[in-house]
């Protein structure tokens, strides 16, 4: 990839070039779609949750066109593929079992990856609910954590030979605020913080079980957990206050899950923890401590952070709304330099486990959006992919940089193929 001073840049030549994809996001599941099996498929059928008035009961069809969308990932010669399982279709009753033709359906899509030569890698969780087990709490619940290991062991019972890096969840505070902060994802809770921590703690204990059953049998693969990595800087750098705030957001939405995990304790920041009730889901988790093989980054732009003057206090702060470099169509910033941060500096707590090896670091997800209009159709629009070459070439010199500091980048996962 040569940059903008045509400098060739060489990568390893083990280094792992891949695209991702979720499976709520492509597959237009029959199953899921038609039987409504996961809380995503009723989100999204409910025409007032969905800003334009879609959902994603074709999605991108890959359920019925998954063989050439492999091929196209074989023809951009690629190495490597993340997925995710469809949890609701895989296990529509919470019998304990898979259905065995969504079981087929799987087993065929990684003997296509396969074939083509591709390392992959399959995440378990990537923000989709069975509906049987949404109804019943979701991750407030605290059997969830044991029905997730049930999961995991039957995935891995019927995919591991298959796999080479388990992902167990994807992006669990971003899920976990959008779901029970900002309420614009299932189940919509807003300003929830006491479930939004509720399901941290239980999201934390689903990965410490997920991991141990992940290893029953094949001790090699690696598991870990996808994080949405995020450098936050203040608005006004000159005021306290929005350096509290962005110290905050940082501590909370960065590290509280890759810190506990490190330790093997959730701690909860100040000054929830002097509340009785959030004091009570702090503390240790067993069999949580050291379960990340190597380190899932996802990247995508900085947030500018800035205190609101209100009562009561908001230690948490709020998104600012200024921007001081180009944006993609969801308003996020264009920043490689930020992707240079969190592989350099951010991650540096966890660059080593606790035998002092080197852990190596994953860019599971990173990309530029731009989006169209629902009722397009075949022939009436093209593509124009300037920005999004742009952004990647940007983003691939900043890893670069990143990994001539230092920085142990084994792949770059981009998100997404389709």
């Amino acid at each position: 990839m040569a940059s903008n001073s045509k400098k060739l840049i060489e990568f390893p030549d083990d280094f792992l070039w891949g695209v991702s994809v979720s499976h709520f996001q492509v597959e237009g599941h029959s199953h899921e779609v038609d039987g409504r099996l996961s809380d995503w498929s009723l989100w999204t059928a409910s025409s007032i949750k969905i800003l334009d008035g879609t959902n994603a009961d074709q999605a991108c069809q890959f359920h019925s066109r998954y063989k050439e969308d492999i091929e196209l990932a074989a023809d951009l010669n690629l190495n490597a593929f993340r997925t995710s399982l469809n949890w609701a279709a895989l296990m529509p009753e919470p019998e304990g079992k898979f259905n065995s033709e969504v079981r087929d359906y799987y087993l065929d899509v990684f003997e296509c990856i396969k074939r083509k030569d591709k390392k992959l890698f399959l995440s378990l969780f990537h923000f989709c609910l069975p509906q049987w087990l949404a109804e019943k709490g979701g991750w407030t619940d605290s059997e969830t954590p044991e029905r997730f290991a049930e999961f995991a062991s039957l995935a891995q019972e019927a995919f591991g030979d298959y796999v080479d890096f388990w992902v167990t969840i994807n992006e669990p505070m971003v899920y976990a605020y959008h779901g029970f902060v900002t309420g614009t994802w299932p189940p919509g809770n807003k300003v929830d913080y006491l479930n939004a921590f509720t399901v941290v703690r239980n999201m934390l204990s689903g990965h410490a079980l997920a991991y141990k059953n992940l290893k029953v049998d094949d001790s090699s693969k690696p598991v870990s957990f996808s994080n949405h990595w995020t450098p936050f800087l203040p608005e006004k750098p000159w005021s306290p206050f929005d350096q509290m705030v962005t110290l905050m957001r940082d501590s909370v939405f960065n590290h509280t899950f890759p810190a506990s995990i490190e330790s093997g304790n959730f701690e909860l920041p100040l000054p929830l923890t002097t509340q009785k009730e959030f004091h009570k889901l702090g503390g240790p988790i067993n069999g949580l401590k050291g379960t990340m093989d190597f380190l899932g980054v996802n990247y995508y732009s900085r947030e500018l952070s800035r205190f609101e003057f209100k009562w009561p206090i908001d230690f948490f702060g709020s998104k600012s709304k200024h921007c001081d470099y180009p944006v993609n169509d969801l308003g996020w910033e264009i920043y490689p330099k930020g992707l240079f941060r969190v592989l350099s500096q951010d991650v540096k707590p966890y660059m080593h486990d606790s035998q002092g090896n080197l852990r190596p670091i994953y860019i599971t997800e990173n990309g530029f959006c731009r989006k169209f209009s629902a009722d397009l159709s075949d022939g009436d629009w093209s593509l124009e992919d300037d920005d999004r070459c742009g952004y990647l070439k940007s983003h691939l010199v900043a890893m670069k940089e990143a990994m001539d500091s230092g920085s142990n980048v084994k792949g770059y996962i981009h998100w997404s193929l389709i």
